[in-house]
């Protein structure tokens, strides 16, 4: 038992940060609500937007990884715990990615933007548009743009697979539970609130692009608390 509960208390950081964040998408719902995905946004918005989940997603991630473990590194005097902590974070995102695509098709559940298809008459119900070969979902895609802002439509066009869980939210979550609960328990506070920011900034870009629900970043997190929980990582001071 008291191992257990030792084993907790290593994990309790990440947790805790990783809470702060359900709550933060929470108030992000609430107060935002619905987004009107044929609005038209300042170039401001959809650019900042846009690069935030270009961070997390397949343009940019390894980049934010790169940047990440060099901060680790230039802040560890010891390499080799370094490097079993690494590997422990390696095998969490490998599983969290793995569970996500497993989840994707199991659930099967459309993204939000194909109400605004539904909303445009260029088809019956969101689960139409999965039964089409991905020339005609892109055909129906491109259909919309002049109904829909750029920033929006291109993530439309490369991103037609389903929407839970949030493959974004995922990373995001995983590094946050990772790095922002090791900043925390070393009581680095400013660069903790950097990667919360940041990790709210891309779930929310998710939200605004039409991409995801907001149960879909919390299924998202809850999935990542589980494997975190799961997945022994070497203590790192």
């Amino acid at each position: 038992m008291s191992n257990l509960i030792s084993y907790l208390s290593t994990k309790r950081h990440g947790f805790i940060i990783l809470s702060i964040m359900a709550l933060g998408i929470s108030l992000i719902s609430l107060i935002s609500g619905p987004f009107d995905l044929l609005s038209t946004p300042s170039d401001f918005t959809g650019s900042l937007l846009t690069y935030l989940t270009y961070s997390a997603g397949s343009q940019g991630f390894l980049i934010t990884l790169a940047v990440l473990l060099l901060g680790l590194l230039l802040g560890s005097t010891d390499k080799k715990q370094f490097i079993k902590v690494g590997i422990g974070f390696g095998v969490l995102l490998v599983l969290c990615f793995a569970g996500k695509t497993g989840l994707k098709h199991f659930t099967q559940s459309p993204r939000p933007y194909t109400e605004a298809l539904v909303q445009l008459k260029l088809i019956d119900t969101p689960e139409q548009f999965y039964s089409y070969a991905e020339s005609t979902q892109d055909t129906l895609v491109q259909t919309a743009a002049e109904y829909v802002s750029h920033y929006r439509i291109g993530h439309w066009l490369h991103e037609t697979d389903y929407s839970f869980p949030s493959g974004h939210t995922v990373f995001v979550a995983a590094c946050l539970v990772f790095f922002g609960g090791l900043a925390l328990s070393q009581k680095r506070y400013a660069v903790t609130g950097i990667l919360l920011v940041w990790a709210l900034g891309v779930a929310y870009s998710r939200l605004w692009l039409g991409m995801h629900r907001p149960e879909d970043l919390f299924g998202s997190m809850a999935f990542v608390a589980l494997l975190y929980l799961l997945v022994p990582i070497p203590k790192y001071r």
